[in-house]
């Protein structure tokens, strides 16, 4: 299995910056729920997009409780 933190990977492309990218558009959203498929068309033609880095941006702000998933959409947790 591949590591999701390397020491040789760009930074714009850790799982923390790209989660807290994600994050941010959630919250200008105004919105506590946003599809999915309007984060990834507003992220898809960023120099940092992959299908890796947004699947790990995303895990990590579900591992660290600030998302959960009703699919298809991100629903911003009510913890403040």
């Amino acid at each position: 299995m591949p590591n999701i933190f390397l020491k040789d990977e760009a930074l714009a492309k850790s799982p923390a910056i790209v989660g807290f990218e994600i994050a941010r558009f959630i919250k200008a959203s105004g919105k506590d729920r946003v599809s999915i498929f309007d984060v990834v068309e507003q992220f898809k033609r960023k120099p940092w997009f992959s299908p890796n880095s947004f699947v790990y941006g995303i895990t990590f702000l579900y591992a660290v409780g600030l998302i959960e998933f009703q699919e298809p959409y991100l629903v911003a947790s009510n913890a403040d």
